[in-house]
């Protein structure tokens, strides 16, 4: 077995053979990895090395296919790293609303918590998925993407796409702070903004920031 194929194990292991997640969760572009996996790129000492203090990859067996006394050659993420994030059985419509249907767990998403916090600046302490439902946030966002949200950022970050409890039901929406009224908006053209007065609300609609989708290609 080569470098390439052993390198393809260790992504297999880590990222269910998702060489883009891969990328993202150890701080390298995807064209990287896809150059290491076809045998045309060697990872540096110091992206071994990372390999190794992050996942505990065994790289005397990555390097020349000998093993070590490593548990787990291919790396594993202990415990204490995993976050894990629940997907709900829940719609948030980027049209015009959706009333929540359930609020059953369907899975568990596992995350290291270096990707979440190199890639997506975030600390996994509340971090839940939803699913996209409807066309007005397309391009940014697609009917059924899973999308991650950060259920601790409820303060406004102009231009930033957010989870709002409104009485249009759940939705997805890109927001400007405007006083006392968000500006709430769709990134589909064909769909037009629409003002929340926060002064008419008794609780902040403003359920989390989206950090990230989770898109089958």
């Amino acid at each position: 077995m080569s470098l390439a194929s052993r390198f393809q194990t260790v992504i297999d292991q880590l990222a269910a053979g998702n060489k883009k997640r891969f990328a993202e969760m150890t701080g390298k572009s995807a064209s990287h990895i896809y150059k290491i996996c076809r045998g045309h790129s060697r990872p540096s000492m110091a992206y071994l090395q990372s390999l190794y203090d992050d996942y505990r990859v065994d790289l005397t067996w990555l390097l020349t296919g000998e093993q070590s006394d490593a548990a787990h050659p291919a790396g594993v993420m202990s415990a204490a790293d995993q976050v894990l994030a629940p997907m709900f059985d829940v719609k948030a419509s980027a049209g015009g609303g959706a009333m929540v249907e359930g609020e059953g767990v369907e899975d568990y998403f596992t995350f290291h918590k270096s990707f979440l916090s190199r890639q997506l600046g975030v600390s996994g302490e509340r971090l839940v998925f939803v699913t996209v439902d409807g066309d007005s946030m397309e391009p940014t966002l697609f009917d059924g993407d899973q999308v991650l949200v950060d259920m601790t950022q409820q303060s406004v970050r102009n231009g930033a796409i957010y989870l709002l409890n409104t009485e249009r039901g759940l939705v997805t929406k890109r927001l400007q702070q405007q006083q006392q009224q968000l500006l709430v908006s769709s990134d589909n053209h064909d769909y037009d903004s629409w003002q929340l007065h926060l002064s008419n609300v008794q609780e902040n609609p403003v359920l989390g920031r989206v950090v990230w989708t989770a898109r089958a290609i």
